[in-house]
């Protein structure tokens, strides 16, 4: 059905570019500002084109978030974890759990260290980011929007309370989004990160 609409859609721009025009329009359209406008309307045949074409081909047909979700708190999907060592060693043995697993830490983020750069003060907190392709990609082929919760993250933070390390709950992350955690393999990544965390904070 795309190409017959995309056929019809050209058709149409073709057919209005070279029929005739009111005197009036007639000279809006001579020279210049005539050239401009046809390239106006082609350039919008063709992006309609392409947007049908991509309608065709897979493209999410509804709400990437299921909008009965959506305004679950973000705090529903992170599970936290107390630490029994300080803040240093509990960063460098969730380095270490990290390093130890095919995965590849992104980044490390000192959001402190960035505080006072701006002449600000922040109690220690630092955010890795991580990830594998295998593990991330089929939860983006199943709802694209995840993309924004990717790569894994999981913080270090220190409080009056102590040393404390959050993590996403993939489980209740995915269910935010739509999606059956049994379907993409919730469990397997949830075992994943809690061996992490466990050794970073044990």
């Amino acid at each position: 059905m795309a190409p017959d609409i995309t056929h019809r859609l050209l058709l149409f721009v073709q057919l209005a570019l070279n029929v005739s025009t009111p005197p009036r329009v007639a000279r809006f359209q001579d020279g210049k500002q005539g050239l401009q406008m046809k390239q106006s309307l082609l350039a919008a045949a063709a992006i309609a084109a392409v947007s049908l074409s991509a309608c065709q081909t897979g493209a999410p047909q509804g709400p990437v978030i299921d909008p009965e979700l959506a305004e679950q708190p973000a705090a529903q999907a992170l599970i936290a974890a107390d630490s029994a060592n300080d803040f240093v060693t509990t960063v460098s043995k969730l380095r270490a759990a990290l390093e130890t697993r095919p995965l590849t830490i992104f980044a490390m983020v000192d959001h402190a260290e960035g505080a006072g750069e701006a002449g600000l003060e922040l109690s220690p907190s630092t955010l890795f980011i991580f990830g594998n392709p295998q593990a991330g990609t089929p939860l983006m082929q199943a709802n694209p929007a995840l993309g924004i919760e990717l790569p894994m993250k999981i913080l270090v933070i220190e409080t009056n309370s102590g040393v404390q390390v959050l993590r996403q709950d993939i489980s209740a992350l995915v269910s935010q989004y739509g999606l059956n955690p049994e379907s993409v393999n919730a469990a397997g990544i949830e075992e994943t990160l809690a061996g992490i965390v466990a050794e970073a904070t044990g």
